[in-house]
């Protein structure tokens, strides 16, 4: 028998999911799920269709597509896609994406596979989100592999390594696709810029040829952007009262994050895919070494990041209050200036203070994406 040397990273195998899913099916919060979703009769439906899971594709296909489609239906305007021919023609890819929201970023991708005929890809899943049996068995049987958050410097080194490790191997012998975001945690503050320590670890298992470490791994950016950014007023709120030296985490605040994620109105949602980082390196081989190549992938999917960012009229407008000018106001009208300003009241309250520099990372957070933009050759 072949040692399973992953069981402490990967997803369910298809012989554990159908176990997996009878348990998921009897917790409390699976029917409070349904019910928040579906009608009754949708409800039994889904339960019949269950019983017939046994892998996690079909889970994924059976269960979590109609679940994510019924979200973007009852939370947002729709979802538009661009640039889809680059993901169709790529095969087996590290997604490195932009990061706006802890289920949904990843969830909506694996909706578009299934609709584009294509094998739903694994996706990480941070030890800190797994608060319990049934979150776990959730995300293991939905092909999430653990990120682990927690150790001592050697014990991240170590499972830094084993994480690279486990992603080449999905990508080169398990021929599945990988969801990675491009730095650490949510963005906060409307930047999405790739961390170049991500692209180290995924390049860890071959540090002597990185170059070719990143060929076999095939990274193809994605891109996801929301008219009213997930969680906006608890990020906020995060993001100035650790500024204060006032913000202690909550046990349970990052599953509440996800839930309000999923409830709370996203307004348009827009997905878009870059161009593959293996085109990237054909075209520059030459000039990419091992003391630069991190360094120059990440900018490159920076730019990719922000050539198809979609900029809406809200972020218009809070482009042109940060910066004191008129420039963009022909892209919004009075309803979305007055949206604005009801969202930032409502900032105010929540935070419990009316400070200006409140106001000015709130402009930043909507602002950020096209100040972003606008440097992109």
């Amino acid at each position: 028998m072949i040692e399973d040397i992953f069981s402490d990273i990967r997803p369910y195998n298809n012989g554990e999911v159908p176990a997996a899913v009878a348990r998921m099916v009897k917790h409390p919060h699976f029917q409070i799920a349904l019910d928040y979703l579906f009608a009754k009769e949708e409800q039994s439906i889904i339960f019949e269709e269950l019983t017939t899971v046994n892998t996690n594709f079909e889970f994924q296909k059976l269960f979590m597509h109609r679940v994510i489609n019924r979200i973007i239906e009852k939370s947002s305007n729709g979802l538009s896609l661009e640039n889809i021919e680059s993901l169709v023609k790529k095969g087996p890819s590290v997604f490195v994406a932009n990061h706006r929201d802890i289920l949904l970023d990843s969830a909506i991708l694996q909706v578009v596979l299934v609709d584009n005929g294509l094998e739903t890809s694994e996706i990480t899943f941070g030890s800190n989100l797994m608060v319990s049996d049934f979150v776990v068995d959730f995300g293991k049987t939905n092909r999430m592999f653990t990120v682990f958050r927690d150790g001592s410097p050697r014990e991240m080194l170590e499972n830094s390594k084993r994480l690279s490790a486990y992603m080449h191997n999905t990508i080169t012998e398990k021929k599945i696709s990988a969801w990675i975001a491009q730095r650490k945690g949510r963005t906060k503050d409307g930047l999405d810029l790739t961390d170049s320590t991500v692209l180290k670890m995924l390049t860890t298992y071959d540090r002597k040829n990185p170059l070719e470490a990143f060929r076999q791994i095939n990274i193809l950016p994605v891109i996801t952007s929301y008219e009213w950014e997930p969680c906006d007023l608890m990020k906020l709120r995060e993001l100035y009262l650790s500024k204060t030296g006032t913000y202690e985490k909550q046990p349970g605040e990052d599953l509440n994050s996800v839930l309000h994620g999923i409830m709370q109105p996203k307004g348009r949602i827009h997905m878009a895919f870059g161009k593959s980082v293996n085109e990237f390196l054909d075209e520059n081989q030459e000039r990419l070494d091992k003391h630069n190549i991190h360094t120059e992938v990440a900018q490159f999917i920076d730019r990719q990041v922000y050539k198809y960012y979609k900029v809406f009229p809200n972020q218009y407008w809070a482009y042109d209050q940060l910066n004191n000018s008129e420039i963009y106001q022909s892209e919004y009208n009075s309803e979305v200036e007055q949206q604005m300003i009801q969202r930032l009241e409502e900032l105010y309250k929540m935070v419990g203070t009316r400070d200006e520099e409140l106001k000015m990372m709130f402009l930043q957070l909507y602002a950020n994406p096209l100040t972003q933009k606008l440097k992109v050759k």
